[in-house]
């Protein structure tokens, strides 16, 4: 199982997590190895249309970068890439007209959709070309019996399906079930291990 460190963005500064404490590119680089990949959740363009492009072309002189920032437009997506993302996490409740044809004529690398509680019911809608999706929500991650993780891995096989800090006593359930990996809160070591 893979293991990705997650950093977030919020209000221009860099959080050692999800919703971690501010901390430096010096304290970023010293902490995650040289070409890692690294999941970059920019609060700032999720929740504001304010991606940090700047900041990416920071990051990206260190790490491959897997961008979440929230793209409602074919340009946003374009300007991501532009400024350092390799891998790249599209959410449909921000885009509802996203057309994916028109993301992979922009990019041949890797493309997720984010699967929150609030958007479970997109399951039945990701299309077979997707790389695969990320799922955020700790609630259903929780319940052993989360049907919609099986359901992808059945609809469309070989999915990726990466997990957001999964808790400790399900890390081998989950690894049995096939997925790719886990996002890991940089402020955590190692991770729910």
């Amino acid at each position: 199982m893979n293991i990705i460190p997650l950093i977030s963005v919020k209000k221009g500064k860099l959080l050692d997590g999800k919703d971690g404490e501010p901390f430096s590119l010096d304290a970023l680089f010293s902490q995650v190895e040289k070409d890692a990949v690294l999941y970059v959740l920019d609060l700032d363009g999720v929740e504001h249309n304010n991606p940090n492009l700047e900041l990416y072309q920071q990051l990206t002189e260190h790490c491959a970068l897997w961008i979440d920032a929230g793209p409602r437009r074919i340009d946003d997506v374009m300007d991501i890439i532009m400024a350092g993302a390799t891998n790249l996490t599209l959410r449909t409740e921000l885009w509802p007209d996203l057309l994916l044809s028109d993301v992979f004529e922009l990019t041949d690398d890797e493309v997720y959709f984010s699967l929150s509680a609030s958007n479970q019911d997109q399951l039945n809608f990701i299309p077979p070309d997707i790389t695969g999706v990320v799922v955020f929500s700790e609630d259903l991650q929780r319940t052993s019996d989360f049907t919609g993780i099986g359901a992808l891995k059945n609809r469309i096989p070989p999915q990726n399906i990466y997990l957001y800090n999964i808790p400790s006593n399900t890390r081998l359930y989950w690894e049995g079930q096939g997925i790719t990996g886990i996002l890991v809160d940089l402020n955590k070591k190692e991770g729910a291990s």
